[in-house]
C-alpha cells in the first residue's frame, strides 16, 4: 500500500479497495452501491430529503399549519409556496463510488454484504488459499469501517494475494464462454 487512507467507515474501506485492488473496486463499486444504500446517504438521500421535506412543508401550509411547516432557525424563511428558499446542497460526487460513501461510523449488518460481493467477483481469479487470505483481509477492514476507522495500511499483495487484473462486473461473461467452450468440446460429436 503505497498510500495511508484517512477516511473512516464505508468511504475509507471503498478507498482502500480501489487502491489496493483497482479491478476489483471497478467491478464491484455499483453493486456495493446498491447493497448498502445507508452508506451512501450523503449522496443518494439528500436530493430524496429535500423533495420530502418541500412536500411536507407545501402539505402543512395548504392545510393552515404555516407555523408546524416552517423551517427551523438556522434555515431560511417560507417561501411564497410553503417551502425553504433554499435546501441543502446534495453532494454530486457521481464519477466515483468511493467518494459518495459515508464517513465514521456504518452499521454492520449494512456492511454484512459487502464481502460476499466482493469475493462473488474475486473467486473465478483466485486460488482457495488465496481467496481465504483476501476475504480475512476483507473482514479486518469491514469490521474497522463500521466501527468509524480508518483502514488499516494492509496491501493484498503483501498477504501473498496478487493484483488481480481487470474483471467483468458479472459472471455472465464466465458463463457464457464456458457455454461455448462446453459446445465445442462436446455439442459436435454426431
Amino acid at each position: 500500500m503505497t498510500q495511508a487512507i484517512t477516511a473512516t467507515g464505508l468511504k475509507g474501506f471503498l478507498q482502500w479497495l480501489q487502491q489496493d485492488q483497482p479491478a476489483v473496486y471497478t467491478a464491484t463499486a455499483a453493486k456495493i452501491a446498491k447493497a448498502v444504500p445507508k452508506g451512501f446517504s450523503g449522496f443518494n438521500g439528500s436530493v430524496l430529503q429535500a423533495a420530502r421535506l418541500r412536500v411536507g412543508r407545501r402539505s402543512m401550509a395548504l392545510r393552515g399549519y404555516g407555523a408546524l411547516g416552517c423551517c427551523a432557525a438556522a434555515e431560511p424563511a417560507m417561501s411564497a409556496v410553503g417551502t425553504c428558499a433554499t435546501l441543502a446542497t446534495p453532494n454530486f460526487c457521481i464519477t466515483d463510488t468511493s467518494c459518495a460513501a459515508n464517513s465514521g461510523v456504518t452499521c454492520a449488518s449494512s456492511l454484512s454484504g459487502v464481502a460476499s460481493i466482493i469475493n462473488s467477483v474475486t473467486s473465478a481469479a483466485l486460488t482457495a488459499q488465496q481467496q481465504s487470505q483476501y476475504n480475512t483481509l476483507l473482514q479486518t477492514q469491514l469490521s474497522r469501517a463500521s466501527t468509524g476507522l480508518s483502514p488499516l495500511t494492509l496491501s493484498s499483495s503483501a498477504a501473498g494475494v496478487p493484483l488481480i487484473p481487470g474483471l467483468s462486473s458479472s459472471g455472465s461473461t464466465v458463463l457464457l464462454l464456458g457455454a461455448v467452450l462446453l459446445y465445442l468440446l462436446f455439442g459436435r460429436r454426431a
